[in-house]
């Protein structure tokens, strides 16, 4: 599976910003059977992210802190399997 991610504004602002996961299967097909969570820091609770239609695209609203280097944690549900990944990001103070 491929995944990766857009925030809306980019880059990101500290604070709120909108992450979209776009998640895609064998032969470029979307992945739509997923539950995909989000957040920011450790400190941080997961929330679940909506899924787009079944286009393989995931979006939520989470809070990237305020320094000026933020990490995306994306944890990826499909059946059984769990993975978490990470996406080092750089923020905008606005």
């Amino acid at each position: 599976m491929d995944v990766r991610i857009e925030t809306h504004p980019n880059p990101p602002l500290a604070g709120m910003s909108d992450v979209v996961v776009i998640a895609t299967g064998p032969r470029g097909r979307p992945a739509s059977d997923l539950t995909i969570y989000l957040r920011g820091d450790d400190a941080m609770p997961w929330v679940q992210a909506i899924q787009d239609g079944f286009i393989g695209v995931y979006r939520r609203a989470v809070d990237l802190g305020d320094e000026k280097k933020a990490v995306i944690r994306v944890k990826i549900l499909q059946g059984n399997a769990e993975k978490i990944l990470e996406f080092p990001v750089s923020l905008s103070k606005g």
